[in-house]
């Protein structure tokens, strides 16, 4: 698995200048000595929701999810920085030498390049850079044992297993903003203990409470697969869930969710047929245990100019 395909997973992320010399309000947060510039944020937002209708109030939703994958990112450079992985001018020099022969081959120019994917001949740098460290982790991490350790520990969401499955969804009023949401959460979790204290059935709380469309059928929507169709932050906590089991307070960017898993539907696929979601599944776990292992050394700071999630929770904070 290259590092081209896993930036193509990744929304093609680019790398800003050192905060040194950015004015702060063009800042959403520094790692370090490196800021996330505000540009960049809205930037692969925009990319994150082409083609998607999302309610203004989920938006800064969207732009805090995508903060939080650049800094995990950065977090990773500087991490093969302070081990001494980080990679060297020669293989930046390399990179870039075999990055403009293709170019030439395909009769472009690398200022044409550099214009197409609106980034600058320093962010193509850090990209670069970015390319030869993850590969070089992924080569060490995404062994043949791993990947069979790591399907059979999360064989549900790999084998093509579907899921019946009910929720609850509260929205914020129309002119709300995303801060309504911490509201929602907490009264999200006064309906689960409710339910689970069998004061009143899920069907019955969906009816009373759930603003989708599924609410007069008890909140039912019936069967989904791991990769659709519903959003990843909702399949993700789905395929979490034993038959029976309702979930946490849930934040999409449609909304606050309860999930229940109704009934579960074995899949019958084997690593060899999913062999690539197996190794992106690996790679996301790789990205965030070096994330979260560099954030012991390097201070994140968030501005406040960008929503931002509380560390260690869901709550948004700042931004608009």
């Amino acid at each position: 698995m290259n590092a081209w395909r896993w930036t193509a997973i990744l929304l093609t992320w680019t790398f800003a200048a050192t905060a040194r010399g950015q004015p702060a309000a063009e800042v959403a947060a520094t790692v370090g000595q490196e800021s996330v510039r505000i540009a960049e944020v809205d930037r692969l937002a925009a990319i994150a929701t082409r083609g998607q209708s999302v309610a203004d109030w989920a938006l800064p939703v969207v732009r805090a999810q995508v903060l939080e994958e650049i800094i995990a990112r950065r977090l990773v450079l500087a991490y093969a920085r302070r081990t001494g992985a980080a990679a060297t001018d020669a293989e930046i020099r390399s990179a870039l030498d075999a990055l403009q022969q293709d170019l030439a081959r395909r009769q472009k120019t690398l200022d044409e390049y550099l214009q197409e994917q609106s980034v600058t001949a320093d962010d193509l740098h850090r990209q670069l850079a970015w390319n030869i460290v993850w590969d070089r982790y992924l080569a060490r991490y995404v062994t043949e044992e791993r990947l069979a350790v790591h399907f059979a520990a999360h064989r549900r969401q790999f084998d093509g297993t579907e899921l019946l499955v009910s929720h609850i969804l509260l929205q914020p009023e129309n002119d709300a903003g995303a801060g309504d949401l911490v509201p929602l959460v907490e009264k999200a979790e006064r309906i689960r203990e409710e339910i689970v204290a069998e004061k009143l059935s899920f069907a019955e709380a969906a009816q009373r409470y759930s603003s989708g469309p599924s609410a007069a059928d008890g909140g039912r929507l019936g069967w989904i697969g791991r990769r659709g169709p519903m959003v990843e932050s909702f399949s993700r906590v789905a395929f979490e869930l034993a038959a029976g089991e309702i979930s946490p307070p849930v934040v999409t960017p449609f909304g606050v969710h309860l999930i229940r898993c109704d009934e579960i539907k074995p899949g019958t696929r084997q690593l060899a047929d999913v062999r690539r979601e197996v190794e992106d599944s690996l790679a996301r776990e790789l990205l965030d245990r070096l994330a979260a292992l560099e954030r012991q050394h390097t201070p994140v700071v968030y501005t406040g100019a960008v929503p931002y999630f509380k560390p260690g929770t869901r709550e948004l904070v700042g931004g608009k």
